[in-house]
């Protein structure tokens, strides 16, 4: 009976992940098709998170949608992470200053996820969202955070995340990477130079626990015109102080 009670949450879980990850909402039998379960399993799963609220169904079809309780438990989520806490007042400070979409982000599995974001008054601005997850190897917060790394665990990272190619300036070879880390960590500034939306240049700094360890990191995006105007050296040495500062906040000393 427990081990049938697992596979069920397991299974309901497999649903919900698939909802997350869709554009729209999803029918039954194009969940049962991405899950593999049949889609008379699937339609007694979809009810049951339906009257839990964990889903809703379009009011004149039969597709489903995640549902208000999800929101309800990421927030929840969200305002318990210390690190979202403290980042508020300096990820708004860097809005003031450049009018440039801010990021703060969580290193989680192999890859960030965007955990905070103040967009830019400008019109042209980031296609980012909070909740997606991005690659490590072509972002600038990723790139400051693995640069915290030792060379086996960036390797190990990429060998089961990979380097794919989203622009013809995202770098693909490790190697190509790994030479960048030196000065980043130099720095404690990484640049995406357009490696992972054309246009757009992004500069990131990592943020670490009382450990010394990389958590997360904040970045500022925009598009490459108008961050040369604003100063990469200025806009880089605000990330720095704001990297530190979160840094400080959250235990860690030099």
């Amino acid at each position: 009976m427990a081990e049938k009670n697992v596979q069920t949450l397991e299974r309901s879980l497999d649903v919900l992940e698939v909802l997350a990850q869709a554009e729209g909402a999803l029918g039954v039998t194009e969940i049962g098709n991405r899950v593999s379960l049949h889609k008379s399993t699937v339609y007694r799963i979809l009810q049951t998170l339906a009257h839990r609220g964990y889903v809703e169904r379009e009011r004149d079809g039969d597709r489903y949608y995640l549902g208000i309780k999800i929101v309800e438990l990421g927030i929840r989520f969200f305002d318990d992470l210390q690190i979202r806490k403290v980042s508020e007042p300096y990820l708004s400070d860097l809005a003031n200053m450049f009018d440039e979409v801010v990021h703060l982000v969580l290193f989680d599995q192999g890859e960030i996820v965007y955990l905070d974001k103040i967009e830019s008054s400008q019109i042209i601005g980031m296609r980012s969202r909070v909740g997606r997850r991005a690659p490590m190897h072509c972002t600038a917060a990723g790139k400051a955070i693995l640069s915290t790394l030792s060379e086996d665990e960036v390797r190990q990272i990429l060998k089961v995340k990979g380097m794919p190619r989203l622009t013809h300036n995202t770098k693909t070879d490790i190697r190509e990477l790994l030479e960048e880390f030196p000065e980043i960590r130099r720095t404690k500034v990484a640049r995406d130079n357009e490696e992972n939306d054309l246009g757009i240049t992004c500069l990131g700094t990592p943020v670490l626990d009382y450990s010394g360890r990389a958590i997360g990191g904040v970045s500022v995006s925009g598009p490459s015109i108008r961050m040369k105007e604003k100063g990469p050296d200025r806009i880089s040495a605000e990330l720095r102080r704001v990297g530190e500062e979160i840094s400080s906040q959250l235990g860690y000393r030099c």
